[in-house]
Parts: structure tokens; C-alpha cells; sequence
């Protein structure tokens, strides 16, 4: 008996295993599990509720629309933006029926001004219907590329309506048939929307608040899992194999096959650093996307909107030095190629001491993992504070060998605490006068004279490998202030009494006028899902007032001249790329509605159903070749997977009805996965729910209302494993028109929207470089000034960097979006330098991180000398810093500020780089500190604050000379460089060219 229950376990725990498996690789959870159920409810309830009399009654043969309907209001988003969208939803179909009735009237009334044919043909309305059908899709379609945020998906629902609607127009005999079908038409649409409307706000509902709390327990996750990246990627030797790989030491065969290995360790867990930041830096984006749609809730709860957006605000502290200390690879790379092999004795351990380096390195490793393990201990008291995670789910957090062993634990810090903010802030103090054992371990380092208490650097160089210990210790300290601040919140809002008890949230005043407002905001443009149809960085504006000169125009100066600036306004806009993107998606859609105006193909347009086609171009046409094919393989795909589903759905129960609306439910339950764990595949995952819904709801209608009346507007019935395919086929049409209207008259392709936008983002980085100077200048010279004070410039100046911020993570977005395009278009003429591009695009994050950490290094010094300003401190040294860098060549030229807006210009406009373009030295105050007094630099200063930003900011700063140079490298490569030198053959070659009659132009 006992063997046969040993042997029965493994049988037992193997489909669990399996399922465990399995469910781990669709990366699947329970609120995923339960969206998935709440999505796929609305078409089946949809197309179920269609088994009703009453209902089937009110719609006949264009009920299965509302299948269609229900699946594009996406009834999963967070209920504020959901009745946002859907209120413009509503608002667009009204409008589009009301055009539509207009449309027929037109058509109807041309009809009775000649004779139509006998058999009821009339070319005069047809021929109105037309032009009413081009206008309706270009305007709308304009409008969806010129707001895509809010009007995507109503300008679908709106063009929908208006194919549908006006294919028709040409056929109607009065004005009552006209108006009866749209009549029909829009109480289908409304019920689709209705369906949506109940599933999305009664059953599980989801709210913006609810996705932000969400976001929270998420990326504090991912910040302990970017920090355990980092102490992975400092433990061992795995850097001092980076120093040893670079050549300067003389190793063995065996010395050199281990730094082979351990090089390729140290890829792989740089790598992994590199995906677990990306996933952070995502998560931040989301948490901004989701806190603008909390501010519009009604809802009940314990923290107001105010308060989650003070939460994201200290979030965002935390993302900044975590992000510079994710840099070490890269700043390492730095240090081997810009120190290069110096002079070394006949010590064959010589170059750059990387013995000493590796020690060094080891002892800031120690004091990483007590940060890390701080960061933790505090991030999980600020969950269990603000009651995100319960005591049970603290234990799965720090479940390890010792997190539940009370013994081995001792005196170590519990989130469960009572006064833990207390002692958190005393374990802080504890470990800030760690920073006391340093010079002890920079003192092995020949750099440094070996007086005690004297030590400063040796030699007139700057040896950096000083500097980026002090500039690591400092981010680790502004980490765990962060994290002191979170705790010091969650604390504060426990003992106000906010934590006691929930209340009725209501939103504020500005919030409900911007609910109604179309304007742009940069929170909305990280939303990836809505963005997926058409990328808001893919359009240029022309802006209305830059506050420069117009080239073409002096200023208005009479009635006449400033009146007919509405003209220009008018121009500007037909003209303009969202106008021509509108412009194509009506071609598009007009080469297959053509076919319902012309007298030899209107009964062909109609009986085989190529309304589809139409469709299919509205919702899936995208503004650039890459994005078309890829979207053209994908819904093909897509369609053909829905079609095999809808075949298994109908043929698995026989096609009886009760059966066939469970199975489909199933189905949608499926498909409803790669809609929401690959957001990327979002239109081929719309469009496959669609197809698999409209097939399965237009043979449950004709089997609901009957053959005839099924066949009563023109169309044959056909069997599903015809009408199946003919779907199908609809979507392959509809696509590859789309891809023809991309590439005609000329294409838009991914490649030359990523060159004009990388120019864009390129300035961008200008201004907010400029901005982030200006304020380490009002730094320096003390005229910074409280950033919470509303009035003064650290304030504002926060405020722009944090908007032209957001503004480059956007641009930054749209070009990974375009680079990953291009690899879906031909190389016609050449390969496209894909290579050079993302090197181009991950120089510009790392500099626009760098420049970040300055501004943010900056504030806080800033912030923590107003704190203390009571307090006599001697800032002599402080004073001397300043003074030389206020007067220092290099701080003031804004070289890198000019270099930025050259480079933006050439990658704008194509044009080769200007001559002689430079990015400056590493460490250039440093070393002119150097020159001036060596005590400015001296150890004993470790423990000044300030002497700790000043190591920051010149690490970063020699950071960004690096990324600024190999950006201009790879800029060369893409546009050239323009060069006068002549030498003696180029004259030579001149004046041949002149004797042969050549033009004579100068060679560039």
C-alpha cells in the first residue's frame, strides 16, 4: 500500500506541474486571468442577447454590427478614461448619423433631378453619395491623426458608421428608407455601446486609482529587482574582468581564457541590469499614464489625487539615482577608453592597479548590499503603512534562509514596527558615517600621498576611478533618503488619521473642465496601447506662435493683412501631414467603395459583402509603410487563427445555439490574452476578435430572423465555412490597399519618420541640457532658491525640465517605435543603418539620464542647505568650488547646447555636419581645480556634502562628454561632414575639371 501511494504522488503532481509550468510562461496571474473573463463578456453578451425577439426586431439584418461595436469601445480601460472616450464615442456617432441623414437627403433629392435607369439606378446620386463619402473620411481621419488620444477610437466608430451608411446612399429611393436604415444602424451602434457600457462599470470594475496602486506594488518591485541586478553585476570579479579585458595587464593563455569567461558573465549581467531599468523606466511611464485619468474619479477610498501624485513625485526620486547607478557599465567603459594605458614600472601588475580598483570596487559592493537591503526593509513599510500589502503578503516579500528567523535577525529593522520610521532614519545616520572608512580604503591607491589626514591626489592627472566611488556612495545615500521620504509620507498619513477610515473622492474643478477639453497632454502619450494605431510623435504641427521671425512674412499691420492670417491658417492645415494622412485612408477606403457608385459593380459591392474591406482599411490603416506591412502579416495571421476558432466553435456543439454562444465566450476569453499581455499586437488583436465575432453573430442571426428576412438587404446567405473564408479574404484586401495607399503617390516610410523625428529629439535634448544648466549656475551662485516655493526659479525651472522631460521620453518612445518598424520595409536602394539609429537613441537616454541626475543633484544640495541654513557651517570650500566654476571657459561657453542644436539640424534637414565640432574633456573642473590648489581635492573633504555633489556632477558630466561623443561619431556616419581643406591635388583636380568643361563646384 505504501509503495503504491509513493509511486501514485508523481502522476498526481505532474498535470499540476505541467499547468504550473505552462501559466508561468504565458506569464499569467489572477488579474489577468480575471481581465481576459471581463473582456471576452461584451460581444458574447452581444451577439446572446441578439436570440431575443424584441431585440433582433430592432436592428434585423445590421444587429451583428453591434458585435463589432462592443469589442471597439475596449471595455477594459480604467473607468475615467473609458467614459471619456465613450462620452466622444457617443458624440462622433451622433454626429456621423446626423452628416449621414444629410448625405442621403443630398443624394436623394439628386436622384429626383434626372431619370434613373429601370433598374433604379442613378448616377447623379451615386455620384453625391461619393463625394459625401471622401469628405466624411478625410475629416474624420485628420482629426484622429491630429488627437489620437482622445479621438482614435470615435473617428473609427464615426468612419464606420459613414461607410456603412453611404455606400447605401446611392440606392435609396426617398428619404423615409434613407432615414429608416440609419435609424437602424444607430440603435445597433448604441446597443454595442451600451453592452460595453454595462460590462466595463458593473462587472469587476476597474479604475484609474485601482490601476495606480497597482503600478505602485509593481514598481517598487522592479526597483528591488534593479537593485539586486546592480549588487549581481558587483559581486565577484565580474568588473575587474572589464579592466583586465581591455589589454592593459600581460596575462597567461589560462589568465586570458578566464577573463574570456568572465566577460561574457559580466554580459550577460549587464544585460540583465539594462532589462530590468527598461522595465522600470516603463513602469514609470505607465503609473504617469494612469495618475492623470485618477485625478477624474469619483470614487471611495483613503488617499485623494493629491497624495498618489506626491507618491509618484517620490517615486520619481527614486527612479533618478537608480538610473546613475545602472550606469556603472557604462561609466567603467569610460575610465578604460578615456585613460588608456598609462606608464607603468616593470610591476607586471602596472596600467591602471586594477588590484586596488577591484578592492575598492568590493568595498563599495559591501555598502551596496546594506543599501539595498534598507531600500527594502523601507519600501516594504511604506507598502504595509498605505495598507497596499498585508503582513501575509510581507512574509512572501522577505521570505529567504533568514528573513523569518527572529534569532538570527537580532536588532535588524522589521517594516512591522511601530517606530520604524525612527529607527529606519537612525540606520541611515548609521550607515552615511560609514562614508568615515572610505579614505581608508582610497589610501592603498598610489594616486594619493600616504600623509594622514593629507591624502589628495599625487599627480596633475584626475584619477576617476576616486571619483566614481564617491559619485556611487552619494546616489546610494540619495536613494535612501528617497526611501526615507516614502517613509516619512506613509508615516505622516497613518498618524493624520488618513488611514483610518475611506471617504467619497471627488475630483477637482480644473480637473472636470480638462475632461471635456481636447487639449494635449504629455501624461496621455505614454499610453502604448492607443498609441498602437497611430504614434503621436509621428505627426510635426506647425506651431501658431514660436516667437520668432516669419522668413516669409513681416507682422501684420492693417485689418486686412491680420484677417487674412485665417487663410495661412487654412493652408497650413490641408497641407499639413495629419490632413494627408486623412487624405489616405479616404483613398483607401474609396478604391473599394467606388465599387458600390458605379451601375456594373454595385450588386457585386453589396452580395459580397466588401463593405469588410472598408472596414478593415479604417481601423487598421497606420501612417507608415513599417507599421502597414507589419500589420498586414499580423491581422492576416490573426484572421486566419479567429477563423479556425469560429469553425471549432460552431462545428464542436453541432451549431446549436446555446452551445455555440459558450464556446465563443471561451474563444473571446483566448483571444482576449494577446489584447492585453502583447500590447503591441494590439490591431491585429482587435481586428481577430472582431472577424471571430461578426462570423459566429451573422449565423446565429440569419438562423434568429430566418432566410428570407436574412437575405432581405441584398446579401446571399452563406454557410460558415464560406462566409469564414470570405472574411478573410476581406481582411487580406482591405490590408493590402492600405499598404498601396502608404507607399502612393510617395511613401511615408518608418525610416524617414525616424530621421526627422530624431532631429526633433535631438533639440529637445538642447533645451532641457539649457535648462539643466541654468540651474547648477543659480546653484553655485546661491540664487537657486526653495523648489517648493511657487515664486522662485529652482521652482520653475523644476517645472520646465519636468515637462520637456516627459516630452523626450515621449520622442524617445516614438523612435524605438520606428526603429523596430523599419525592419518590416524593403531595403530598396540600401540597407537602412538600423544599427547606428538605436546607438543613436540609447546615447540620447544615457545623456538625458545624466543630465537629470545633475539638475536633481543640484535641488537637493539646494534644499538640504535651506534646511540647515540655521545652522553656522564653514562652506569655504563650497564657496572656492563656485567661484571657480562660475569663472570657469568651459562652464560658460554652452558648448554642449550649441553642439546639440547643430546635430539636430544636420539629422533634420540631411545635411552633412559643420566642420570642427568638439564635445570637450572628462573631468574638466576637476582638473582645473587641480592646476589652482591640490587641497580642493583632498580626502578629508568626504564627509562635506557638497564635495560630494561636486564628485557627482563631474562624473555625469564626463558622462555626457562620453555620450556626446560617440553621438557625434555615429552622426558622421549617417549625414557626413562638411570639410573646406583644400590640398594640392584637390586644386589640381579643379582645375582638370574646369579644362574639361566641368561646373567647377567645390568639393565638400
Amino acid at each position: 500500500m505504501t509503495m503504491t501511494q509513493t509511486e501514485a504522488r508523481p502522476s498526481r503532481a505532474g498535470p499540476m506541474s505541467i499547468f504550473q509550468k505552462w501559466w508561468k510562461w504565458l506569464d499569467l496571474d489572477s488579474r489577468t486571468m480575471l481581465l481576459m473573463l471581463k473582456g471576452a463578456l461584451a460581444p458574447t453578451i452581444t451577439i446572446a442577447i441578439y436570440q431575443s425577439t424584441a431585440i433582433s426586431r430592432i436592428t434585423s439584418t445590421i444587429g451583428y454590427l453591434s458585435a463589432l461595436i462592443s469589442v471597439l469601445s475596449q471595455g477594459l480601460m480604467p473607468r475615467a478614461k473609458f467614459m471619456k472616450i465613450m462620452f466622444y464615442d457617443l458624440l462622433s456617432t451622433c454626429v456621423s448619423a446626423s452628416l449621414c441623414c444629410l448625405a442621403i437627403f443630398c443624394a436623394v433629392k439628386a436622384r429626383e433631378h434626372n431619370t434613373p435607369r429601370p433598374d433604379g439606378f442613378s448616377s447623379d446620386a451615386c455620384a453625391v453619395a461619393a463625394i459625401w463619402l471622401i469628405f466624411m473620411i478625410w475629416g474624420a481621419n485628420s482629426l484622429r491623426a491630429l488627437k489620437p488620444m482622445e479621438l482614435q477610437d470615435p473617428m473609427v466608430a464615426f468612419s464606420i458608421f459613414a461607410s456603412v451608411t453611404i455606400t447605401r446612399a446611392g440606392m435609396f429611393t426617398s428619404l423615409t428608407e434613407g432615414l429608416e436604415f440609419v435609424s437602424r444602424l444607430l440603435k445597433g451602434f448604441m446597443i454595442g455601446f451600451a453592452i460595453a457600457t454595462g460590462v466595463s462599470l458593473l462587472i469587476l470594475p476597474i479604475t484609474s486609482r485601482g490601476d495606480v496602486f497597482h503600478d505602485i506594488k509593481g514598481y517598487l518591485a522592479s526597483v528591488e529587482d534593479v537593485l539586486a541586478a546592480q549588487v549581481s553585476f558587483t559581486e565577484g570579479k565580474t568588473v575587474f574582468g572589464l579592466f583586465t579585458g581591455s589589454g592593459l595587464l600581460r596575462r597567461t593563455r589560462t589568465a586570458m581564457e578566464q577573463d574570456a569567461q568572465g566577460e561574457t558573465d559580466l554580459q550577460s549581467k549587464r544585460n540583465k541590469l539594462q532589462i530590468c531599468m527598461t522595465k522600470l523606466n516603463g513602469l514609470h511611464s505607465k503609473l504617469h499614464a494612469d495618475l492623470f485619468y485618477s485625478k477624474d474619479e469619483i470614487a471611495w477610498g483613503k488617499l485623494s489625487a493629491d497624495d498618489l501624485s506626491a507618491i509618484a513625485t517620490l517615486l520619481r526620486s527614486l527612479l533618478l539615482p537608480l538610473s546613475g547607478m545602472s550606469m556603472l557599465p557604462e561609466i567603467l567603459e569610460m575610465i578604460v577608453k578615456n585613460e588608456g594605458p598609462r606608464e607603468a614600472d616593470d610591476n607586471p601588475e602596472g596600467g591602471l592597479k586594477n588590484l586596488e580598483i577591484q578592492n575598492v570596487l568590493e568595498t563599495n559592493h559591501a555598502r551596496l548590499v546594506h543599501a539595498t537591503k534598507l531600500v527594502q526593509q523601507g519600501l516594504s513599510h511604506f507598502l504595509l503603512a498605505l495598507e497596499l500589502i498585508t503582513p501575509k503578503h510581507l512574509d512572501k516579500r522577505t521570505r529567504g534562509a533568514q528573513a523569518r528567523d527572529t534569532e538570527a535577525r537580532g536588532e535588524e529593522l522589521d517594516p512591522t514596527q511601530p517606530d520604524f520610521g525612527s529607527r529606519f532614519e537612525a540606520e541611515l545616520h548609521s550607515y552615511s558615517s560609514g562614508r568615515k572608512q572610505l579614505p581608508e580604503a582610497l589610501a592603498s591607491l598610489e594616486a594619493y600621498s600616504e600623509k594622514p589626514g593629507e591624502a589628495r591626489f599625487a599627480d596633475p592627472d584626475v584619477r576617476q576611478e576616486f571619483f566614481v566611488i564617491l559619485h556611487l556612495s552619494h546616489l546610494q545615500d540619495d536613494l535612501l533618503n528617497s526611501t526615507l521620504q516614502l517613509v516619512q509620507f506613509a508615516d505622516a498619513k497613518v498618524a493624520g488619521g488618513t488611514m483610518k477610515r475611506g471617504r467619497l473622492i471627488f475630483p477637482k474643478q480644473k480637473s472636470i473642465s480638462e475632461w471635456f477639453s481636447l487639449g494635449k497632454k504629455e501624461e496621455e502619450r505614454h499610453d502604448s496601447r492607443q498609441s498602437s494605431h497611430v504614434d503621436p510623435g509621428t505627426f510635426h504641427r506647425v506651431p501658431q506662435s514660436t516667437g520668432f521671425p516669419d522668413p516669409e512674412h513681416l507682422p501684420p499691420e492693417n485689418i486686412w493683412e491680420k484677417g487674412s492670417t485665417v487663410l495661412r491658417s487654412i493652408s497650413h492645415a490641408i497641407k499639413s501631414d495629419q490632413s494627408l494622412f486623412g487624405f489616405r485612408v479616404a483613398a483607401a477606403s474609396f478604391s473599394v467603395g467606388i465599387l458600390a457608385y458605379l451601375h456594373q459593380t454595385q450588386d457585386f459591392f453589396i452580395r459580397q459583402r466588401c463593405i469588410w474591406a472598408m472596414i478593415v482599411i479604417v481601423i487598421g490603416m497606420n501612417p507608415t509603410s513599417g507599421q502597414t506591412m507589419f500589420g498586414f502579416v499580423a491581422r492576416i495571421v490573426a484572421t486566419a487563427i479567429s477563423l479556425v476558432l469560429s469553425l471549432i466553435v460552431w462545428y464542436i456543439v453541432d451549431g446549436k445555439t446555446a452551445g455555440v454562444i459558450i464556446f465563443l465566450y471561451l474563444a473571446n476569453v483566448l483571444e482576449y490574452y494577446f489584447y492585453i499581455k502583447v500590447p503591441q499586437y494590439f490591431g491585429a488583436s482587435v481586428i481577430s476578435i472582431v472577424t471571430l465575432n461578426v462570423i459566429i453573430g451573422y449565423e446565429l442571426q440569419v438562423r434568429k430572423l430566418g432566410l428570407p428576412a436574412a437575405e432581405s438587404n441584398g446579401q446571399p446567405y452563406y454557410p460558415i465555412y464560406l462566409f469564414g473564408p470570405y472574411k478573410l479574404a476581406a481582411v487580406a484586401a482591405g490590408c493590402a490597399i492600405s499598404f498601396f495607399w502608404v507607399i502612393f503617390p510617395y511613401p511615408i516610410t518608418a525610416k524617414s519618420q525616424l530621421r526627422k523625428l530624431l532631429g526633433r529629439s535631438l533639440f529637445v535634448l538642447a533645451k532641457f541640457y539649457s535648462c539643466m544648466h541654468t540651474t547648477i549656475e543659480l546653484w553655485l551662485s546661491s540664487s537657486l532658491g526653495d523648489a517648493k516655493n511657487p515664486s522662485s526659479p529652482g521652482h520653475q525651472l523644476q517645472k520646465s525640465r519636468h515637462k520637456i522631460f516627459k516630452e523626450e521620453m515621449m520622442l524617445l518612445t516614438g523612435l524605438r517605435m520606428h526603429s523596430h518598424f523599419s525592419t518590416f520595409e524593403p531595403p530598396i536602394g540600401g540597407k537602412f543603418p538600423k544599427q547606428i539609429y538605436d546607438n543613436i537613441i540609447a546615447e540620447i537616454q544615457r545623456i538625458l539620464t545624466s543630465m537629470s541626475l545633475m539638475a536633481h543633484t543640484a535641488q537637493s544640495l539646494e534644499a538640504l542647505s535651506i534646511k540647515h541654513s540655521s545652522e553656522k557651517r564653514e562652506d569655504q570650500w563650497m564657496a572656492q568650488m563656485a567661484e571657480i566654476a562660475l569663472k570657469s571657459t568651459d562652464f560658460n561657453s554652452h558648448q554642449i547646447t550649441s553642439l546639440l542644436c547643430h546635430i539636430s539640424a544636420s539629422i533634420a534637414n540631411a545635411q552633412p555636419l559643420p566642420p570642427y565640432l568638439s564635445t570637450g574633456e572628462s573631468f574638466p573642473l576637476a582638473r582645473q581645480m587641480q592646476k589652482i590648489d591640490e587641497g580642493l581635492l583632498s580626502i578629508k573633504h568626504i564627509e562635506d556634502p557638497a564635495f560630494s555633489a561636486f564628485v557627482s556632477l563631474e562624473v555625469l558630466r564626463s558622462v555626457v562628454s562620453f555620450s556626446l561623443q560617440g553621438l557625434l561619431d555615429n552622426v558622421r556616419k549617417l549625414v557626413g561632414e562638411l570639410s573646406f581643406d583644400f590640398t594640392p591635388r584637390d586644386m589640381q583636380r579643379e582645375e582638370e575639371a574646369e579644362l574639361l568643361g566641368g561646373s567647377g563646384q567645390d568639393e565638400v
